[in-house]
């Protein structure tokens, strides 16, 4: 599976969940079925033998084109689903982060059934009680499923989302949990801690390099190096601080943080030079506590990549552009119905 390049994000957009009947078969199919020509809960892959069903895929194709489209539109360009990207096409892009928050979810589920996570009474209490905040907060529950019938949810598969939510909060609780199975994982992830001194190449490349040495220069000289390094970041072009991060996260370009890597603690570097600049690192005492939600999710995201996805020819053959083509038109369509609808009955 292709690393995503969107972040990692386990929280419903909607927020939703609660009790509520069964879905009856031979209801409607919702709008990404329509738009996919399929049918809704034929298995479309399986993630380390997980069966997903069609919809849970479609919900985030559809997520995923819809933050495509918003983006083109704010940056005023024209929509193409065959522009070149890396690794195929915008239209394979698509398909590929789809897949990834699909794989997420589902190895969430994995997990809570490897560590036993499940939800108690009183936590889906809570989530009946989310569900009518939030119907209250779009207008009532009839509006809120409108809303929600335009993203191809009902309630029932809306609070199966939520609920995979609150089994990812679960799983995290149990991470931080001394004792439990899960709690050494996060012993397994690095983080780097470190301060940076700064100066920016601006415009005169080889007036920045002559300051950098004049500040290693001061640095060295200085009676206590780590006493001066803050004040000496202060007055570079960094004002971050000290700040604890983790390796690959692009806190720091590549180079620089191979480098930090390659300090003791309490030790600084030479002068690193980088595209930005200049840069003296010191590496600092780790902070890793501060972290372990990300770091959490990182193992997390990783094993949803490394997961084995198996995919059905009806994935494969399923085009993007075609479908969130027609799920505009289907959009348009029933925001049409509901106008003429409105229309008809008002005096």
């Amino acid at each position: 599976m292709r690393k995503r390049v969107t972040a990692l994000a386990l929280v419903l957009c909607l927020g939703l969940s609660g009790c509520a009947p069964q879905k009856k078969e031979e209801e409607k199919a919702s709008l990404l079925g329509r738009a996919a020509e399929l049918g809704e809960e034929m298995i479309l892959l399986t993630v380390d033998g997980r069966e997903v069903p069609a919809w849970r895929y479609l919900y985030w194709l559809a997520f995923t084109c819809d933050q495509v489209r918003e983006k083109y539109k704010d940056s005023g360009l024209t929509l193409d689903w065959e522009a070149p990207v890396t690794g195929g096409t915008l239209a394979n892009y698509a398909k590929d982060q789809a897949l990834a928050s699909t794989a997420l979810y589902a190895t969430v589920e994995n997990w809570a059934e490897r560590y036993g996570c499940a939800l108690s009474e009183r936590e889906r209490a809570a989530l009946a009680e989310t569900w009518e905040e939030q119907s209250a907060a779009h207008g009532g529950e009839e509006a809120y499923l409108k809303e929600l019938a335009g993203l191809g949810l009902d309630r029932l598969r809306a609070e199966e989302l939520a609920e995979v939510g609150m089994l990812y909060a679960k799983l995290y609780d149990l991470c931080l949990t001394e004792g439990s199975e899960l709690s050494g994982l996060l012993e397994n992830v690095d983080s780097l801690t470190v301060d940076r001194i700064l100066i920016s190449a601006g415009e005169d490349r080889e007036a920045a390099r002559e300051r950098a040495a004049e500040v290693f220069s001061r640095l060295n000289g200085a009676e206590d190096p780590a006493a001066a390094f803050p004040a000496l970041a202060a007055e570079g072009d960094d004002g971050a601080g000290p700040r604890t991060f983790l390796p690959g996260d692009g806190t720091l370009p590549q180079a620089l943080e191979e480098a930090a890597k390659a300090l003791e603690e309490g030790q600084f570097s030479g002068i690193l030079e980088s595209e930005e600049g200049f840069s003296i690192l010191r590496r600092l005492a780790g902070q890793g506590e501060a972290l372990a939600g990300e770091a959490f999710d990182r193992l997390l995201q990783e094993a949803a990549e490394g997961s084995l996805v198996r995919t059905t020819p009806a994935y494969d053959s399923l085009d993007a552009a075609a479908f969130d083509g027609t799920l505009e038109e289907l959009r348009t369509a029933g925001e049409r119905e509901s106008s003429a609808s409105w229309k008809i009955s008002s005096p």
